[in-house]
């Protein structure tokens, strides 16, 4: 092939010169499904294991059980179970890191941040559901308010998912998975525990100090969520 004919190739292939007015007006014409928060939201549903969902409701059962039959035992039974909903909201939120998937979510259409704050808003509002229920149940038997009742349970639960986020924020492997195993099952074990070891910090005298450790570990969340989507856009920056 000469010259020329190699000259005439080019030139009948040669790209246009970059247009940025070309180019807006060309990505216009392709097509954009909308979609609402709430569409996305239940978009987000779907891909959460459903075992996770079936696990979280099911603490339901054993609390109504004992609030019919073991009466005031049911809050230390319940709150045993406690820290095993923390490790669900929060491994689920997680995997997508620890499986390595992340990478492949960073390349679809809506952003890695926007994806890992509907997790968390789906699982935290499932969460949030499954404690109305639990705390009156909790309460029947007892000498405790529904305050206190809530008191006692949030806290192991904040405790445990504390833990566990900063767990999964430092490691990025399956190990995370069993670290947050090991740390829910410890906190089970002693929550189960104080109950019998240190009877007396459940009287209502103490219920301020319980209430003020309640308050610290909703901001420690906040902040470990904070840097939990932080690290998120730290990855796709990368």
């Amino acid at each position: 092939m000469n010259k020329q004919v190699k000259r005439s190739i080019q030139r009948a292939f040669e790209a246009p010169k970059p247009n940025q007015q070309e180019k807006a007006r060309f990505l216009k014409t392709l097509p954009q499904p909308q979609i609402n928060m709430w569409q996305f939201i239940l978009t987000q549903a779907a891909y959460l294991r459903k075992w996770t969902l079936f696990l979280s409701v099911l603490l339901l059962f054993p609390a109504w059980i004992g609030a019919y039959y073991i009466e005031k035992n049911t809050l230390w039974i319940v709150s045993a179970f406690i820290p095993f909903l923390g490790l669900l909201a929060v491994t689920e939120n997680a995997r997508s890191m620890v499986y390595g998937m992340n990478e492949f979510e960073m390349s679809a259409r809506f952003s890695l941040k926007s994806v890992i704050l509907a997790r968390m808003g789906i699982l935290g509002a499932l969460d949030v559901f499954v404690f109305c229920c639990l705390t009156p149940l909790c309460c029947i038997g007892n000498q405790f308010s529904l305050f206190q009742t809530g008191i006692y349970l949030l806290v192991p639960y904040l405790l445990t998912v504390n833990i566990n986020l900063w767990i999964t924020r430092h490691f990025h492997s399956k190990e995370a998975i069993y670290s947050c195993m090991g740390a829910s099952a410890i906190m089970s074990g002693a929550n189960a525990g104080l109950h019998f070891i240190a009877d007396f910090a459940y009287q209502f005298s103490y219920i301020k100090w319980w209430s003020v450790l309640f308050i610290f570990l909703v901001g420690r969340m906040i902040y470990e969520m904070y840097c939990t989507i932080k690290q998120t856009e730290e990855l796709a920056w990368n």
